[in-house]
């Protein structure tokens, strides 16, 4: 069904079957609702996914946690509805699409309780837009949101990915700073366990010096004369003005459990545990599969040798394109809390990244503590050593998995990229990875919608075109509720 719209209201009508038909068409969609002050109702919720329909407890926790955040009225949003209308009490601003900012209100800090290890990052994304322009009406330069819930979890952006990924690449991309801090993990596996992160916002209104930001950014001469001043609205992105750039650097991120210990081969390097055995393993296979690519996707490394202390870079020099270092690697206290990223860093100062959450085992991977019980263990175990070899057999499954899509995310050619179709010889890769190319789409048409009218006397007519082919179904979504919610 296509989105209909009532003249006499600017009422959108959405079916939730569309596309990806998830979680993530409502995040947008009423998100866009709050801050343009149309109302929208949306059915068929979360139609297209396997077993239950409707609103997941997080979904209808980020609905409730927006419409108490921007003054709007909501009917349908409890867990498990399929269908929802979503009412702003403000209107819109009779010179742009945007909220008038003089009817609403604004507070500095905002506590969100989760009461599950609910995706953080999805509540966050959700909020994010409105905060950025509604915050200009505070006192502070930023809004400060605190949220308790999941920091890891399936089917969302995790909090190292946002840190290392999204972060960066917002700024680049011209959007105000944004800092993210972590005071707990929480995983949406294994045992309940909440996290809490804070976000500070700068908003639209932040008095950013567009000088020393486009400089570090590489921005064009142009950009960099530009006079610094507030941002007011969301600036016009076009990822074809950004060049990918050559990959400099890669970084790797592991958490996962110091237990068990595999008693393997001391030349091979797998003597360890399993956060041990994924940092050398990941380590390896980036090498391999680094030297397997076109020579031309990575920039000229430096030729003096690394740091003494950091054997990991000086064997990456040796054998990869580009060097290769731990980020971060944290033990974790469960069998199901197994995460792994990768970020390549490049020559245009973007990153692209690729991330993966997994288990590697069950409970029997828990060693006893009780001397007892360890007295009483036999030497040799049969049961014990092959749940332990499972474990590693699992671990080494990740990250082949998680290599794999990096691999695809840096090379010139993606699995998702489709061969027979043809597209224009202008049509080049965008400069993000797929799934933060999915997390730009809500700011490319916000800031297409408030310059709407405005043209660049210096655009030429021939502009390369985006190769829609490596666009995920939650790109295409996005960028259809966008159409419907903004007449982009």
């Amino acid at each position: 069904m296509v989105a209909s719209r009532s003249s006499s209201s600017n009422h959108v009508y959405l079916n939730g079957r569309t596309l990806e038909g998830g979680g993530q068409l409502v995040r947008i969609a009423v998100g866009l609702s709050a801050l343009t002050g149309r109302p929208v109702s949306i059915d068929h919720v979360r139609g297209n996914r396997e077993g239950k329909k409707g609103l997941k407890r997080t979904d209808a926790a980020t609905l409730k946690l927006l419409a108490e955040i921007s003054g709007s009225k909501v009917s349908g949003g409890e867990l498990g509805s399929q269908f929802l209308n979503f009412f702003p009490q403000s209107s819109r601003s009779k010179g742009g699409p945007l909220l008038d900012l003089s009817q609403v209100t604004i507070k500095t800090e905002y506590d969100i309780k989760l009461t599950t290890a609910g995706a953080i990052l999805l509540v966050f994304q959700a909020l994010y837009p409105y905060l950025l322009y509604v915050g200009s009406r505070g006192t502070a330069p930023f809004v400060k949101v605190n949220i308790t819930g999941g920091t890891n979890a399936y089917w969302s952006p995790s909090y190292d990915y946002a840190a290392q990924v999204m972060v960066p690449n917002f700024a680049k991309l011209g959007l105000p700073p944004l800092s993210i801090i972590l005071h707990k993990r929480g995983w949406s596996t294994g045992p309940v366990d909440l996290g809490a992160v804070t976000f500070l916002i700068h908003t639209l209104a932040f008095e950013h010096n567009s000088e020393d930001q486009n400089q570090s950014n590489g921005t064009s001469e142009k950009d960099r004369n530009r006079p610094a001043e507030p941002l007011r609205s969301f600036p016009r992105i076009n990822l074809m003005d950004h060049k990918r750039g050559k990959v400099t650097q890669i970084d790797v991120t592991v958490l996962a459990p110091d237990q068990p210990i595999l008693n393997g081969d001391a030349e091979d390097g797998t003597g360890s545990t399993i956060r041990q055995f994924i940092e050398q393993v990941t380590e390896r296979t980036l090498r391999r599969e680094a030297r397997k690519l076109d020579p031309s996707i990575f920039a000229k490394h430096f030729t003096s040798s690394p740091p003494k202390e950091d054997p990991l870079s000086k064997s990456s020099a040796k054998h990869t394109p580009v060097p290769i270092k731990i980020h971060t690697s944290e033990a974790t206290n469960h069998h199901s809390h197994v995460y792994i990223l990768l970020v390549a860093h490049t020559s245009s100062g973007f990153r692209i990244g690729h991330e993966i959450l997994g288990s590697v085992g069950g409970d029997r991977l828990t060693e006893s503590k009780s001397k007892k019980k360890q007295k009483q263990r036999p030497a040799y175990d049969p049961l014990r050593d092959s749940h332990h070899e499972l474990a590693f057999s699992a671990a080494a499954e990740l990250v082949r998995r998680c290599v794999e899509g990096f691999i695809g995310e840096i090379s010139n050619e993606s699995p998702n990229a489709q061969p027979d179709r043809k597209n224009p010889s202008t049509a080049k890769r965008a400069c993000l990875d797929a799934n933060m190319r999915d997390q730009v789409v809500i700011f490319e048409a916000l800031g297409m919608a408030c310059h709407a009218g405005v043209h660049d006397t210096e655009a030429t007519n021939i502009e390369p075109l985006e190769d829609e082919r490596y666009w995920t179904l939650h790109t295409k979504t996005a960028q259809w509720v966008c159409r419907q919610m903004l007449d982009v």
